[in-house]
């Protein structure tokens, strides 16, 4: 058998042999080694989850106590996508006790534009008018309620007129009640158009009252020409001047108390129709799928009809998360079962609520001799692996080291031969 530099050429092809394997069982051992620590640092659950939760869209407040029977008391963080977005609620037209809603909203509603302060103040001399229409489901019963507060607040009705299914209210308040009335009339239906105007007559006010005074010097002297008179025709003459001087000034004392009058009292004009009926509002809630194994994602869709658009859909997850949307996507990560609370509000404030029940099961786990079997088995394909890749690098290199020291090995073997039989 041929030597190879002192070596038979089988130890050479067992040393090879042995090289690969060698070679093949540590190269696995340090991959295995490596992804291992790797995955420990960057695929644990609970980083996964912390990450998860960093994503939750929507809030966390709490909608009601829902008992959640068998889930634990450390909950870990859940993870919910909103698919689809309701609108938000309008906070800012009225709802009054007419329409069954016990309160009022706030009193900015949309299109109120009434000038602040009151009508006599800085010495201004101002007429203070709005003109307000409202939808109500009970038109007559609006328009009491409209007089009502006007009489209370020390004012007056300047015109009333009811209908079968609408009415017109005319009244006079105060002007120092003007803005609080006015908001209390708004909150007795849904507004459905506001227009305030103010006016100042200080000038008016002023021209009318020298105007006054003009007349009233003239119905002096006039007085005491009538009284010198020592005709009848003069006396005729100055009687009829005197008249006509007379309707001036009752003309000029109407304006003048019809504007104080205003100054006085604001004048809020109420046009009332009827509201139309609405289906009473209603939810239907919808989760796919009901329940399965950790981690688990359902998708929640909330069916809304009826009542007033729009509508605002929230959600109680029953482990401590909740978010507002009509379809959303949840993620359990703990088994146990949920309670699901969804909750849907119209623009009148009707609330409606549905229920849905989730049970999440935890995964199933392997026994200590089929993990062990396992780890084996991965163990021994990364070293067939190792050998196959260690193979591939030391095989090409041995077969050219042997293509160039064989054919030097056998020169110098020639060339010792050759000395020899010398």
């Amino acid at each position: 058998m041929n030597g190879l530099g002192g070596l038979t050429a089988r130890t050479a092809l067992l040393g090879l042999v042995a090289l690969i394997v060698v070679g093949g069982i540590v190269l696995a051992l340090v991959s295995s080694l490596h992804f291992g620590l790797y995955g420990s640092f960057t695929s644990s659950p609970s980083a996964l989850q912390a990450n998860q939760s960093n994503a939750a869209i929507g809030f966390n407040p709490s909608l009601g106590s829902l008992s959640n029977a068998g889930s634990t008391s450390n909950v870990q963080p859940g993870y919910t996508q909103v698919v689809s977005q309701t609108p938000a609620l309008s906070t800012t037209t009225a709802v009054g006790p007419s329409q069954g809603g016990g309160g009022r909203a706030p009193s900015n509603s949309a299109g109120t534009n009434v000038t602040q302060g009151s009508p006599t103040g800085a010495g201004g001399l101002i007429e203070f008018s709005t003109d307000l229409d409202l939808k109500s489901p009970a038109p007559d019963q609006t328009a009491s309620g409209v007089v009502a507060l006007a009489y209370a607040a020390g004012g007056y009705v300047a015109y009333e007129s009811t209908y079968s299914n609408s009415a017109y209210v005319v009244v006079r308040v105060p002007a120092g009640q003007y803005q609080q009335v006015l908001g209390k009339v708004e909150a007795m239906g849904t507004v459905i158009k506001l227009t305030s105007n103010s006016n100042d007559v200080k000038v008016q006010y002023t021209d009318l009252n020298a105007t006054l005074a003009s007349l009233r010097t003239e119905q002096t002297a006039l007085l005491k020409f009538l009284n010198q008179a020592t005709t009848i025709d003069s006396t005729l003459a100055i009687e009829t001047q005197l008249q006509g001087v007379n309707r001036q000034v009752n003309d000029i004392e109407s304006q003048i108390l019809q504007t104080k009058t205003l100054i006085d009292y604001a004048t809020i004009n109420v046009t009332i129709t009827e509201t139309a009926q609405q289906t009473p509002l209603s939810m239907t809630l919808s989760d796919t799928p009901k329940n399965g194994t950790a981690p688990l994602s359902i998708t929640f869709n909330a069916i809304v009809k009826g009542g007033a658009q729009p509508y605002v859909v929230l959600y109680n997850f029953g482990d401590g998360y909740a978010s507002q949307g009509q379809i959303v996507i949840h993620t359990y990560y703990q088994a146990g079962v949920y309670k699901v609370l969804a909750s849907a509000t119209d623009l009148n404030g009707t609330v409606v609520q549905a229920l849905a029940t989730i049970k999440v099961v935890a995964p199933q786990t392997q026994s200590g001799f089929e993990s062990f079997l396992g780890t084996v088995s991965n163990l021994f394909v990364s070293v067939v692996e190792g050998i196959v890749e260690v193979a591939a690098v030391v095989l090409p290199i041995a077969a050219v080291g042997a293509v160039i020291i064989i054919p030097i090995q056998r020169h110098n073997k020639s060339q010792r031969d050759v000395r020899q039989s010398r």
